[in-house]
């Protein structure tokens, strides 16, 4: 991948402050693909760097649908947001959250297998059948908020990842979809590419050399990005006054995967674990009559298989984490 970097204030060598980056600014943006006609291309890239950018994932329509659903959601159930005198802890430093949307509003079910973004996902976690869903949520960075940049980071990860072979498919993909333009006034997801493979981003830093570099994504309204877990990523500031509203689904991988090791030749690489403890799913999904919706939505932590016992109760829900906002 060939971006030009611009080297800000550097802030290499000080491994105390790596986290915030160094500074390896990319002034060209990466390419973006077609999501239908350029499968396979936007396989290759995300399989080369850790991350890949789809162009016009979501229609004029369904970005107008979403950002409906922002306003008139923030309105009726402003808690659902965060919207308080006092922030929930996961809300602190990232704007407002809406955790999990599908559980109270089904009108979001088609989005989860988008017919755009879906067949990427689905090469990059080794075929439709491995495909598995994790999460769904609304984040929003709002305007005048001040909301600022973010250290780098990456999600889940597997240790097993520095050592497989082959590395693909990934553990997990998080898909963050742009639902307002996305400028250079505005916070933007940014990406250190290759950095999936290292166990730092001090390590990335000198391992990768002059090919190291922070990446932020602009792109308009509709625009995916993709992203393995294990890609250091973090949310650049904007100027405090333009605001970001994004919506993010991650999936895991499922299946049972031949693969290798150093030490053996017949490892195999048991489906990804859960991604988080609280995160669960409405009946209507986790049941669903269809067997290949089922098998989507079955990557069931404990929190599902007791709320699935109880009867999908209102009582359990309610006393679990986020399950009432």
């Amino acid at each position: 991948m060939e971006i030009k970097l611009v080297k800000q204030e550097n802030l290499s060598g000080d491994a105390s402050r790596a986290d915030q980056g160094f500074g390896c600014v990319a002034t060209e943006q990466p390419p973006q693909f077609d999501p239908h006609t350029e499968t396979q291309a936007a396989y290759d890239f995300f399989a080369e760097t850790g991350f890949v950018v789809l162009a016009n994932c979501l229609n004029t329509e369904e970005v107008a649908h979403l950002n409906e659903f922002y306003d008139r959601t923030q309105r009726e159930f402003p808690e659902r947001w965060g919207i308080r005198e006092k922030p929930k802890p996961h809300h602190r430093g990232q704007g407002l959250i809406y955790s999990q949307p599908l559980l109270d509003h089904p009108e979001l079910d088609p989005y989860t297998q988008h017919a755009r973004s879906h067949p990427v996902v689905s090469e990059i976690l080794g075929g439709e059948e491995n495909v598995r869903f994790s999460e769904f949520n609304f984040r929003e960075a709002p305007q005048n908020a001040g909301v600022g940049a973010m250290n780098f980071h990456h999600d889940a990860v597997r240790p097993d990842r520095l050592i497989r072979k082959p590395y693909m498919p990934v553990d997990w993909v998080c898909a963050v979809h742009y639902l307002t333009d996305v400028t250079d006034k505005t916070p933007a997801f940014c990406v250190v590419p290759g950095s999936n493979k290292f166990g730092s981003l001090q390590e990335a830093y000198e391992a990768l050399g002059d090919t190291y570099q922070e990446v932020p994504i602009r792109g308009k309204a509709g625009t995916c990005v993709l992203y393995d877990t294990a890609t250091f990523h973090t949310r650049f500031d904007g100027d405090g006054i333009e605001g970001r509203r994004t919506w993010h689904q991650y999936y895991a991988r499922g299946g049972f995967l031949k693969s290798s090791l150093p030490t053996s030749d017949r490892y195999v690489r048991p489906p990804t674990p859960v991604l988080t403890d609280w995160n669960v799913f409405p009946e209507r999904l986790a049941l669903h009559e269809d067997p290949e919706k089922r098998r989507f939505f079955s990557h069931w932590n404990t929190a599902q298989c007791e709320w699935a016992a109880s009867g999908f109760s209102d009582e359990v829900r309610n006393s679990m984490p986020r399950g009432k906002e």
